[in-house]
């Protein structure tokens, strides 16, 4: 009997055993099966059952839309995994920027501009940096030597430090609502030195690493502010003094889930040791709450175990650290990208490792090793008890003990040097992963051969798939027909599971014989002309923000990367070609080539976006100014501190003055 004539039930009760992509798949082949992504019921079922985690399926709950989001989700994932994304542009130019959970912050001409790509709005919110900080401290008054740095954005609130010289170099934090225009708190800091800010809607963290140990380190610290009753902690303080690590997003991470503040390290010791020994991952988390650093626990150690140094060195400079809710299972899982030169191969490899973050204290089947109960987070700074830890070189140290087995699943091995062309550090400053399309995407400087000294942005990316029962079958006999034997190494354990699709770049080069206009442009937006270098960006499970110039502290354009079927920019123009197909790069990287940029041909970002055109930019009456807030209910209060506010006006994006991008259709 064919699947099409099945009962309705009975459909839906085949495809809850099919993975997303697959019921999409099925969706196209036939108008009999378009029911599949477009009935509520089924696509509800769909997605709390396979990515109950996702941003689609918190969304589709709020607003009951799951069969949209269904979709959104998939072709989102096959976006990533394709190296195709849905639109391109530059939204801005600015001094500096953040972009933190959807949302662009940047400064540009002595303001700051807020734009929500999570939920565009018609309008960006336009903050006065001088009459802001006039109303939120004192001191700032007549300073014109002052420094103003972006932290953080989380629940629609804004973190940033002012930094003034004179007569001392002093430091605040400021913490305000710039939709609701109100300043929530204002704080002196006693140092500021690599300073991290994060929030929820009740409570805000921020920690500096500047707590001297007695080993001489510098080491975290954090304090806690009360939102809702708007007081800080004082008296309250946690000092990390066994957290390993400095740098955000390479050694350390700090996030908030679920009303839990956590704190990740992947190093055990200030000093290389040069020892055989295995390596834990560091995880503490405390809840949001008054009470919050007296309730800390740390995960078990022998649940979060890393790499054995006898795996092979390592090259740091490469390495990202990132923590993340699995849309499959939501979890909360680590994803770690480590360059190593394993089992002595002299080509150094990428490979994208994940782990779960587990705090249950339950014997779990999963633990392959048993450690010592041994803390390695402090948050007592006046224990003295630092000599009871026996030395690496002890037998029984923890270090020592043998490393468990990974799951195949949760390593993915990138390409190398051996197979393709592979890129200085300089010339792949922005490196990322996603879990859900198990994907590795990279922006590249790969020039032309046509202009070698120009700067040409592309992305490159590698992507991998589980294998089909077919393609399973096949390789099978093709190991047993090559005399294959058993067992297998974990590479090519992994190999029988997953196909790796070819390294594929976007946009795909130019035809020498016949150049494409319309990918000319597309290059001189992914690198507008007369900005090279410094590039710098930040990423998420959808989008990439990216600047480049080759000044710094000047402005920069920036430039948006989306994978996202929803996000639409208003003025941002359809490609002529529909969607720029991608392909692998030519065995001889010689023989590509590209027309000449001409500077003078592209819309300039300095004409469109900075300077005495911003100036005559007009705000917005204030009933627009409610329709850029998204239909938000607003309370009197509100209404009455939004009248009040003089630092905050709303005034069209500047993504619309500049209007220079593509949008890509599926």
């Amino acid at each position: 009997m064919s699947l099409t004539d099945l009962p309705y039930e009975l459909v839906a009760f085949v495809v809850h055993h099919l993975d997303l992509a697959e019921v999409y798949s099925l969706s196209l082949t036939c108008k009999r099966f378009q029911f599949l992504v477009h009935e509520p019921s089924i696509a509800k079922a769909q997605l709390e059952s396979k990515a109950p985690g996702s941003q689609e399926a918190q969304t589709a709950r709020r607003t009951n839309r799951y069969a949209a989001e269904l979709r959104r989700l998939v072709k989102r994932r096959e976006a990533i995994s394709k190296v195709s994304p849905f639109l391109i542009a530059i939204v801005a130019v600015a001094e500096s920027w953040i972009f933190e959970n959807g949302v662009l912050c940047y400064i540009h001409d002595r303001q700051l501009r807020v734009l929500d790509l999570n939920r565009p709005r018609s309008g960006e919110v336009v903050i006065c940096i001088r009459k802001l900080l006039d109303e939120a401290i004192n001191e700032s008054h007549n300073s014109r030597r002052y420094r103003f740095q972006l932290l953080y954005y989380a629940r629609d609130i804004v973190s940033c430090v002012y930094t003034h010289a004179k007569p001392e170099q002093i430091s605040w934090l400021i913490v305000f609502h710039p939709w609701q225009g109100r300043i929530l708190t204002t704080h002196r800091l006693d140092s500021s030195f690599k300073i991290f800010v994060r929030n929820n809607d009740k409570f805000l963290y921020y920690g500096t690493n500047s707590e001297y140990g007695r080993d001489g380190y510098r080491h975290w610290v954090i304090r806690s502010f009360d939102i809702e009753n708007r007081r800080w902690l004082e008296n309250q303080k946690l000092e990390l003094t066994e957290m390993v690590g400095s740098d955000i997003g390479s050694t350390v991470c700090f996030e908030i889930f679920d009303n839990y503040f956590y704190g990740l390290a992947n190093q055990t010791a200030f000093e290389v040791e040069e020892i055989d020994w295995t390596s834990y991952y560091t995880c503490f988390r405390f809840p949001t709450s008054q009470r919050g650093f007296q309730l800390v626990e740390e995960a078990p150690r022998e649940r979060m175990w890393r790499r054995s140094h006898a795996e092979g060195p390592i090259d740091d400079r490469w390495g990202f650290l990132k923590m993340f809710r699995d849309e499959s299972t939501s979890e909360l899982r680590i994803v770690e990208s480590r360059k190593e030169w394993l089992a002595g191969h002299s080509s150094a490899r990428r490979t994208y490792y994940t782990t779960n973050i587990d705090f249950d204290s339950a014997d779990d089947e999963r633990t392959q090793c048993s450690v010592p109960d041994s803390s390695h987070l402090n948050v007592d700074s006046d224990s003295d008890d630092d000599d009871d830890e026996p030395a690496p070189f002890e037998k029984g140290h923890p270090y020592s003990m043998d490393a468990p087995l990974r799951s195949p699943h949760e390593v993915h091995p990138g390409d190398d040097g051996s197979t393709s062309l592979m890129y200085t550090l300089s010339k792949c400053p922005i490196r990322t992963y996603h879990p859900s399309s198990q994907t590795f995407l990279d922006l590249v400087d790969d020039p032309s051969n046509s202009e070698p000294n120009e700067q040409r942005i592309r992305i490159r990316g590698g992507s991998r798939r589980r294998r089909t029962p077919s393609e399973l079958e096949e390789r099978n006999r093709t190991s047993s027909t090559t005399g294959q034997e058993f067992p297998y190494t974990f590479e090519q354990t992994i190999q029988d599971i997953y196909k790796q699709e070819d390294v594929v770049f976007w946009p795909p080069d130019q035809d020498v014989g016949k150049p494409d206009p319309a990918l000319v442009e597309l290059y001189k937006i992914l690198s507008p002309p007369g900005h090279q270098g410094n590039i710098q960006g930040a990423w998420d499970d959808r989008s990439v923000v990216y600047s480049t110039g080759s000044m710094p502290g000047g402005l920069s354009p920036l430039i948006l990367l989306s994978f996202d079927p929803s996000l639409y920019l208003v003025g941002v123009r359809p490609f002529p070609n529909s969607r720029v197909p991608n392909k692998a790069p030519a065995k001889s990287d010689k023989s590509r080539g590209d027309s000449q940029l001409q500077p003078h041909s592209h819309p300039s970002c300095e004409e469109k976006g900075k300077g005495r055109e911003t100036k005559q930019r007009h705000p917005t009456s204030e009933p627009d100014a409610a329709h850029c807030l998204g239909g938000m209910a607003m309370s009197s209060e509100t209404a009455n501190d939004d009248h009040r506010c003089e630092w905050r006006v709303f005034e069209h994006p500047m993504y619309q003055d500049i209007s220079v991008g593509y949008q890509f259709a599926l």
